[in-house]
């Protein structure tokens, strides 16, 4: 990269590292774009040419955890079942969870979230697969097509990490959800 390509990532990177702790103190509605270019001492323009709305800031955190999965699945999911599989790979994802700063889940999981809604993302379809294989050598129920079973079980660990943000982070989530995936893994 040459001197200007560095330039432009250590500004777009200062950008979301403001929004983000900006969101996180004040709440996502509460912060303008302006408010973002002051606290990174740069013009809305250079905002504007980084990101096209705050929206946009969140969803680089999206492709940062859909990359995220891409390298987990990558290296290979552990497990002697594909039961195994799937819940060593939700955990990977609740893992993933846990390792942001607990505000900034709490900023992400709330009711007004739409991006959890985008089809096609990596983190989900890369389940996809695993669940085919299991339904392929009858180890997984057939009632459902495998999309289906990957947007039953990101639902219910959605709702977990809602919960455990609605309760300030009260319990252990890993552990908590270990014991629920044994419980929908089973169902599956």
């Amino acid at each position: 990269m040459n001197n200007r390509a560095i330039q432009a990532q250590k500004t777009k990177d200062k950008i979301y590292k403001t929004s983000i702790k900006l969101f996180m103190s004040r709440g996502f509605d509460n912060v303008s774009i302006q408010d973002i270019a002051n606290s990174a001492n740069i013009s809305v323009g250079s905002f504007y040419n980084y990101y096209k709305s705050k929206l946009d800031v969140l969803y680089q955190n999206y492709m940062f955890a859909d990359m995220k999965f891409t390298e987990f699945v990558n290296n290979g999911v552990e497990g002697n079942t594909v039961k195994d599989k799937i819940k060593n790979y939700m955990l990977f994802y609740i893992d993933f969870v846990t390792s942001e700063p607990y505000d900034f889940t709490k900023l992400l999981y709330n009711n007004g979230n739409k991006l959890f809604l985008k089809k096609g993302r990596a983190m989900q379809m890369l389940l996809v697969p695993i669940i085919d294989e299991g339904i392929n050598n009858g180890e997984i129920t057939d009632e459902m097509n495998s999309e289906e079973i990957v947007e039953f079980i990101f639902q219910s660990m959605r709702g977990l990490i809602f919960h455990w943000c609605l309760h300030d982070g009260s319990f252990d989530l890993h552990e908590r959800a270990d014991k629920y995936l044994e419980l929908i893994i089973k169902s599956l």
